[in-house]
């Protein structure tokens, strides 16, 4: 935790994060600094999550892109092949 704390500018050392996590006074400047830090820390990761969730969801929008284009291929191809079929079938007449 006292990391993630360093991460947003609060330099708590983790010894002195584990007394007040235990009930050890503390004074009001370091209530207000951990405070901060959670708060700050929660924001960041919620910064994540909404990077991730766009990534995640521009990847979903490139592999459905990809599958139409993929199935449009397909279906000239197999369009052609009908064509060429029919072009090079001998007729009876």
């Amino acid at each position: 935790m006292s990391r993630r704390f360093a991460e947003v500018g609060v330099g708590i050392p983790a010894a002195r994060l584990r007394e007040i996590a235990a009930g050890a006074p503390s004074a009001s400047e370091e209530l207000i600094d951990v405070t901060f830090a959670l708060a700050a820390t929660e924001m960041k990761r919620q910064e994540r999550v909404a990077k991730f969730k766009r990534r995640r969801r521009r990847a979903m929008h490139w592999l459905i892109a990809a599958g139409m284009v993929l199935a449009a291929l397909n279906l000239l191809l197999c369009m052609t092949y009908g064509f060429v079929t029919l072009v090079l079938h001998e007729s009876p007449w």
